[in-house]
């Protein structure tokens, strides 16, 4: 007896032949299927096994004292900075002597541009989880600002996070480990201007003991602070044990 779904021939008889080719073409579309997945694990495997770069000389780093989770916490009380060094003045960091800039009016950053890494980035605002801890960017293509804290040249440590990668691939801040002493980065704001920066230091901080006064808490100039996670990827975990934290200082204009 034919059942429901069965090709019939004119005569109501079963076509020969015909019910093989649909297993067979059936199998075929779970082969496709099956393959796809396998690609699309590898993919994932792959993607997070290419480490991004690591800042040169900065592992091993002793951390300054304070920690936090992974992108840190500000200090309790908030980013409040201390007074500015005078226009003209100049500090040592590791990029050498330079010539303090006074600080800019207090205006919200739009985008960060990194020339030297090919980094063009509009900016995302985050704050506070309930916790106490720091928002991540809800994209993997957009670096944030920490709105709680100073704008990009104003007086005090400004914050930038991104991701560093994703399994679909590298994110905003993936090769913020290659940065050098010296590099410009700019932050276009809303009131027009451009606040120009030149990095002081590329270091690396393990995340169980991040150094959240130093990179969250008051200082006498404007500052700029881009962090992202960096140092070994723990497959089991899915996470990277370290944050690379590139410190900034306004540049003369």
């Amino acid at each position: 007896m034919n059942g429901p779904g069965w090709p019939r021939s004119s005569r109501g008889t079963r076509v020969p032949g015909v019910t093989s080719l649909v297993a067979r073409r059936a199998y075929l579309l779970v082969c496709i299927a099956l393959v796809g997945a396998a690609a699309l694990l590898l993919g994932r495997y792959v993607t997070q096994s290419s480490a991004p770069p690591v800042p040169a000389g900065a592992l091993g780093v002793v951390p300054a004292a304070g920690s936090g989770p992974a992108l840190g916490a500000p200090a309790p009380g908030g980013p409040a900075s201390a007074a500015a060094h005078p226009a003209g003045s100049t500090r040592t960091t590791s990029a050498g002597t330079i010539q303090a800039a006074a600080p800019l009016s207090s205006s919200p950053p739009v985008s960060v541009q990194v020339p030297a890494l090919d980094i063009h980035s509009q900016l995302v605002r985050v704050g506070l989880n309930a916790d106490g801890t720091v928002e991540v960017p809800s994209t993997y293509s957009k670096a944030a600002w920490y709105r709680l804290g100073p704008p990009p040249g104003a007086l005090g440590a400004a914050v930038l996070l991104g991701h560093v990668d994703s399994y679909r691939g590298p994110a905003v801040f993936f090769q913020l480990g290659a940065m050098r002493p010296g590099q410009v980065i700019d932050v276009p704001r809303a009131d027009g201007s451009v606040a120009h920066f030149r990095v002081d230091a590329v270091k690396t901080y393990p995340k169980d003991a991040f150094p959240t006064q130093t990179v969250y808490g008051p200082i006498t100039y404007a500052g700029l602070r881009l962090v992202t996670c960096g140092g070994a990827f723990d497959h089991t975990t899915r996470r990277y044990d370290s944050n690379v934290v590139v410190f900034a200082s306004l540049a003369q204009h």
